[in-house]
């Protein structure tokens, strides 16, 4: 189960009248360690190794090719592109002499790059995961008693290492404060073999 807000949409964009939009919640930015480690975790048989060295030759040859005018297209993901923009500068040119010939003269720079994702990894998360609205959790009771809670957290700290947050929120479809408060209440309690891991965005909680 993951989270979304509803935000509105600018008046002017899109000819739209300050139309409404679901915009997913998101709670944490996985950096380049946390994703090596959930590499591991779900293909166990790549070393950290070699998965830092998929990573960034990856990325050194997306940096490579893409400015040399190719995609870069990887199954069930999507295809890679550069995006381009002009920056504010113009060419001391003689012959630039009118707004409409400075024009010409703009100097092109790299902006971002795309990514046109493949559709089936969509509808891959849309068969594995159902979307509610932030906010509205709370109101809806776990179907976990607090002792099955501890028990599948546990469950999952096995097989994961640890649980953060939001997962364990998702996991026994808490709301975020409930799922803090009751992670709080496991911690303080040496007999429930959970303890807190971490601080600030990597706080973790795992067995102890």
């Amino acid at each position: 189960m993951a989270n979304y807000v509803v935000k509105e949409m600018p008046e002017g964009m899109n000819s739209s009248n300050g139309k409404a939009f679901p915009k997913m919640q998101v709670y944490t930015e996985f950096d380049y360690d946390k994703v090596v480690e959930l590499v591991i975790t779900y293909s166990p048989a790549f070393s950290k190794g070699v998965v830092k060295g998929v990573l960034d030759t990856l990325t050194f040859i997306m940096k490579n090719v893409l400015p040399m005018g190719h995609t870069l297209k990887i199954d069930n993901l999507g295809v890679f592109s550069l995006a381009l923009e002009f920056t504010d500068s113009i060419t001391d040119s003689a012959d630039a002499e009118t707004e409409k010939d400075k024009t010409k003269y703009h100097h092109v720079r790299a902006k971002g790059i795309n990514l046109r994702v493949d559709q089936n990894l969509i509808d891959e998360i849309n068969r594995e995961n159902t979307f509610e609205r932030s906010g509205h959790l709370a109101a809806s009771p776990s179907p976990f008693s607090r002792e099955q809670r501890l028990q599948r957290a546990l469950a999952f700290i096995d097989k994961n290492g640890s649980i953060r947050l939001q997962e364990y929120a998702n996991l026994n479809a808490l709301s975020r404060t409930q799922a803090s408060r009751e992670l709080a209440k496991f911690v303080s309690d040496p007999t429930s073999g959970i303890k807190a891991s971490g601080s600030g965005p990597l706080k973790c909680w795992v067995k102890g």
